[in-house]
């Protein structure tokens, strides 16, 4: 049976020079039909980049509440869920309620899915 880290996407921070923001990169596993990813795909996100009217555009077109939107924010971010709740003021259950209404307005099931979808919409935005 794989080890189920074999199978898990997720964040990873990148370190950059004083005064810049960390990268974000996450990887999901390419699975494919096999027990044990071979490939795994990853996004490199620069979110100082971002503009300010993503979230505006991403709230309309995945038709986000207020609050959805503000998780959606920190899961941009790089923030776990736990980290997520602790910067929103809401209990972790809270946030496992917003991130299932999330995975299922954006039409996805993983959290690295999710976020890959919403950086690769916010990036899509005309400038």
């Amino acid at each position: 049976m794989p080890d189920s880290e074999d199978r898990a996407g997720g964040l990873v921070q990148i370190e950059r020079s004083a005064g810049q923001a960390p990268l974000l990169a996450w990887a999901t596993p390419l699975v494919n039909g096999s027990p044990t990813p071979t490939y795994r795909a990853v996004a490199i996100v620069d979110p100082a980049r971002r503009q300010l009217t993503a979230s505006a555009a991403l709230e309309a077109t995945f038709r986000f509440t207020k609050a959805e939107m503000r998780l959606a924010e920190q899961m941009m971010n790089g923030k776990s869920p736990a980290e997520a709740a602790q910067a929103l003021g809401i209990t972790i259950h809270t946030v496992r309620t917003y991130l299932k209404r999330l995975y299922h307005k954006a039409g996805v099931r993983t959290q690295a899915t999710l976020v890959r979808r919403l950086l690769q919409a916010a990036q899509a935005l005309p400038s």
